[in-house]
């Protein structure tokens, strides 16, 4: 509102100004003070601002005429004078303003407007409402005005009231046209006009503008001022009739260019017309579809070329003949209704129907039919257009064809997949989502439930991610989520969408029940977390449960303890009865475990034979104490597996949080060094972890790590303690012992570092070295002079489970060059009891090698007779501790002499540890043993030491200390 009070004041200023210039132009026009102006512009300008842009633009006219008249007759001299005036320019704006809204009512009420004026009658009745009817407003009103305000005599009122009249008609006939040239409408019409009538005009307003300008001195001065002013009034209306005549010629003209126009334009219609006829024939000839014209007995009249190609039949052989020739016997009657529609005016459109060729076949045509009617309206012929849709029938049957095995696909697919829109209604259903959702065929038709309803509310979010992607690119990501079905329970599924193209927005969603897969997911997680044997807690499910009790025990300020348990013998169930026998055990032992936890407690298995127990502490370690001693005794009892009766026992190590650790491994390692302490204690025992053990445990990996570096940076070397044949004194045979001499130290026995690097498995590359070096040593021997001398080296278990260990020893031996038969391996009870099948096939390769076997530290151990039988065994060597109390100890004088014994009847040699009198040499020699190796004869010593040894005899030795 505002914006166009705003417009309508600046088109009032604006028409105000343009008014006042054009009145003070016409006032320059004036022959002399008295006279009025024999034209006046405004009153055009005026009329055509009225026609234009309508009555609100009256206000302009008013104030313009006020601003002009004032500024003429203006006269501040006195009171009176100035009140005359203003009223006098009031009163000729109102006149101006009266006149202007007249001239345009009475044109628009007889002429119209907007108008081209492009006819002779509407340019006269244009200029004469307009012009000098009109006119005669201003006129009056303003001469009498002038009259009554003094201004003029009484005598002068009827020149001043023609002359007025004629100014304003003159400057209606010749500035009115201008106006309208620029802003009339039709703008096109007017537009052209300026050439042909604006500026002649112009060029003849001119014209007399300069005569009078040229001549006003002296032709327009008293005596012929009043002959002048009409001469110039008269050249004046001269150029008004100008324009009006020119506005009747260009009328004229644009009449006469219509007419030429519409004829252009009827010609141009009748040649497309004919073009159309032309192109319609061309089309008719040229289609595919069969176009016949018949009469309404259905006798052919016409016959395209398409009709030919279609029917097989020629133009020649069709015109003239009845259109029944082409319709299968089965169908005679469907040609009479469709003539009596025809009769009608009805027309027939896409009738699909069978027609017969020339040759028999039949062929599938889509018919169209439609009346001929003659002028009168009357229907007198028939035309026909036929297309041959065989193939499309083909593609149909198809079609419907590959639909019906989709529908089978989908019927039976085992995924569930249904159709609906996005608001979440479902439209169709296969089997398998109706057996998914528990929904029947009759509830989707009922639509008693839709798809977005199924789905549980936690889900939300992840459905309305897959709508924004399923709107945004047409399909969503398959994800998993669950269904509720209609009993109410869950079922797990995959889901996956697509839209289908088009505006409907609906789209296919596919289901696969996830519930099998699930079910497989949590045996695989229980696979994945328990042991496959046992059924326990593996090592990873384990240390879980172990970080979870810590995390408890650390909120609540409270204990838990670790209990690592190893079973004692179980690997001799294994090596001795098989494998399948070993997995009862562990069976049967894991079920005794699992009896004697409390609640809340915990049992796995983290491999072998190894389990762990996980206990919450309520009070004080007393009760790890209980439950470990339940174990125990649980344990101890005999085992019954198929007709065996085994019996086992059990160590175990018990660690405590947070006393011994703060994490998983902490706890695990210190549980482990205890469970290690109650071996060492003799096994059948639970032993707590404590800071000593955790030292030892430390320093045995730091000799762990040494060993290595020891290994690598060539820092073992060999002594070497004769074993020497007592009667005649003479060293046969060199034991080679390892010493380990680390840079600026005293060498370090065997003794204080052989079990760690047994246990880290570092025995094998030391054990290879020691062999190596002992027979490059004796090989040396050997070729300064002593064939005959032999070589022990010690042998560990470790070693013998190596498979290729034979293969090195050989390789070894043909490196040194010394025979099998030199080489003598020491073994322990032990490997006679292990993996008996195993070490019997390997000790066997050895002693076909050509090596000599013995039996290191006898008596120690548990061998029985039936295994010195059974194994290749060459000698048995008393240990040095039944050696050492010979006469001392009746037991050890007694098993000595049995060992002796049983190895003369056992046909092996028998040799001595540890003899240091000559006591002892006394009494083994009587007793039939013949060899002997001990600090009486040498200690270990360095190879140099050794060879210095080797060429004298210890019989002298012998006889003095007897």
């Amino acid at each position: 509102m505002q914006t166009q009070v705003i417009r309508r004041m600046g088109e009032t200023i604006v028409l105000a100004l343009l008014y006042y210039i054009a009145a003070r132009f016409g006032s320059l026009m004036a022959v002399s003070s008295g006279y009025a102006a024999p034209i006046w512009p405004a009153a055009g300008i005026a009329l055509g601002a009225v026609l234009i842009l309508g009555k609100r633009v009256a206000p302009g006219i008013w104030l313009g005429a006020l601003l002009a008249n004032a500024v003429i007759s203006f006269d501040g001299s006195n009171t009176a004078s100035l009140v005359t005036s203003l009223l006098l320019p009031a009163a000729i704006g109102t006149g101006a303003t009266l006149q202007a809204l007249a001239g345009a009512g009475l044109i628009r009420r007889f002429v119209g407007f907007p108008t081209p004026l492009d006819r002779t009658g509407d340019v006269l009745k244009f200029l004469a409402l307009g012009g000098p009817l009109s006119c005669l407003i201003s006129a009056s009103v303003g001469a009498t005005a002038v009259l009554l305000a003094g201004r003029v005599p009484p005598q002068n009122y009827a020149f001043t009231w023609g002359a007025w009249w004629i100014g304003d008609a003159i400057g209606v006939l010749v500035v009115t046209p201008l106006v309208l040239t620029w802003f009339g409408q039709p703008h096109p019409i007017w537009r052209r006009r300026r050439n042909t009538v604006a500026l002649p005009i112009c060029l003849a307003f001119a014209v007399v503008v300069g005569v009078f300008n040229g001549a006003k001195e002296p032709y327009f001065s008293p005596p012929h001022l009043r002959v002048a002013w009409f001469v110039l009034t008269g050249g004046l209306a001269f150029t008004g009739l100008l324009g009006a005549f020119l506005l009747v010629i260009s009328g004229h003209a644009t009449l006469i260019e219509q007419l030429v126009a519409q004829r252009t334009q009827d010609l141009e219609r009748t040649r497309q017309a004919e073009q159309a006829a032309l192109q319609l024939a061309d089309i008719v000839t040229s289609s595919d579809d069969a176009i016949i014209g018949k009469t309404l007995d259905g006798i052919v009249v016409s016959w395209n070329a398409g009709a030919e190609r279609m029917y097989g039949y020629s133009a020649a052989e069709m015109l003239g003949q009845p259109i029944s020739v082409l319709i299968p016997p089965e169908l005679a009657a469907e040609m009479p209704a469709i003539m009596e529609r025809l009769r009608r005016g009805e027309r027939i459109a896409h009738l699909d129907t069978v027609r017969m060729r020339k040759d028999g076949r039949r062929i599938d045509v889509s018919l169209t039919t439609s009346p001929i009617r003659d002028a009168a309206g009357r229907v007198t012929g028939v035309s026909a257009i036929a297309r041959d849709i065989s193939e499309r029938k083909r593609a149909e049957e198809a079609l419907r064809d590959r639909e019906a095995r989709i529908r089978r696909l989908v019927d039976a697919n085992i995924i569930g997949i249904f159709i609906g829109d996005l608001s979440g209604r479902v439209s169709e259903a296969n089997d398998a989502f109706l057996r998914i959702s528990g929904y029947s065929r009759q509830d989707v038709l009922a639509e008693s439930f839709r798809w977005t309803d199924i789905t549980p509310s936690e889900y939300d979010a992840a459905d309305q991610h897959a709508l924004e992607e399923l709107k945004t690119t047409g399909h969503c990501t398959s994800y998993e989520k669950e269904y509720i079905r209609k009993d109410g329970g869950r079922i797990p599924v995959l889901f996956a969408s697509a839209l289908f193209e088009g505006p409907r927005q609906e789209c296919v969603s596919f289901v696969l029940d996830l519930t099998e897969r699930r079910l497989a997911d949590e045996r695989i997680q229980h696979m994945a977390d328990h042991d496959a044997l046992t059924g326990l807690p593996n090592r990873t499910l384990l240390q879980d449960r172990m970080r979870q009790a810590i995390a408890f025990a650390n909120r609540h300020r409270r204990w838990v303890a670790i209990l690592f348990i190893d079973l004692d013998y179980f690997k001799n169930i294994n090596d001795s009865l098989g494998h399948h026998i070993g997995d009862q055990v562990l069976k049967m032992a894991a079920m005794r475990l699992q009896q004697c936890l409390r609640e809340g407690d915990s049992v796995a298995r983290l491999g072998g034979d190894e389990f762990v127990l996980i206990l919450p502490l309520l009070g004080d370690s007393s009760d790890a104490a209980r439950v470990a001693q339940k174990a125990l005794d649980s344990l101890t009892q005999p085992f019954g597996v198929e007709l065996n009766q085994l019996h086992l026992g059990a160590s175990i190590g018990i660690s405590l949080y947070p006393d011994d650790g703060l994490d998983v491994d902490s706890l695990m390692r210190a549980a482990d060094t205890a469970m290690y302490h109650a071996k060492a204690m003799g096994r059948g025992n639970f032993q707590f972890f404590t800071a000593a053990l955790n030292e030892a445990v430390l320093a045995r990996l730091d000799i762990g790590k040494r060993l290595r570096q020891a290994l690598a940076q060539d820092e073992f070397i060999l002594h070497y303690q004769p074993q020497v044949e007592m009667e005649s004194g003479i060293i046969f045979s060199a034991e080679a012992l390892l010493r380990w001499q680390p840079p600026g130290k005293a060498p370090i026995s065997c003794g204080d570092f052989i079990a760690n690097a047994e246990e880290s498995g570092l025995i094998v590359p030391i054990g290879e070295w020691v062999l190596r070096q002992a027979c490059q040593q004796l090989k040396l021997w050997h070729d300064a002079g002593h064939p005959e001398l032999k070589m022990a080296v010690n042998l560990s278990p470790r070693q013998l489970e190596q498979a290729d260990f034979c293969y090195v020893v050989g390789q070894i031996l043909n490196e040194a060059g010394i025979p099998a038969t030199a080489l003598e391996l020491e073994i322990t009870e032990s490997m006679l009891m292990q993996r008996s099948d195993y070490n019997l096939a390997m000790l066997t390769r050895l002693s076909d090698m050509g090596i000599q076997l013995s039996v290191d530290d006898f008596g120690t151990g548990y061998s029985s007779l039936a295994y010195l039988q059974r194994f290749p065994v060459h000698s048995l060597k008393i240990d040095q501790s039944f050696v050492r109390d010979i006469g001392k100890d009746q037991n050890d004088t007694a098993l000595v002499t049995a060992i002796i014994a049983m190895a003369a009847s056992l046909h092996l040699g028998v040799i001595a540890e540890g003899v240091e009198t000559v006591q002892q040499t006394q009494f083994l020699m009587a007793h039939g043993c013949r060899a002997a190796q001990g600090f009486y004869y040498s200690k270990a010593v360095r190879a140099d030491a050794f060879y210095a040894l080797i060429g004298d005899t210890f019989e002298r030795q012998t006889r003095q200390r007897r």
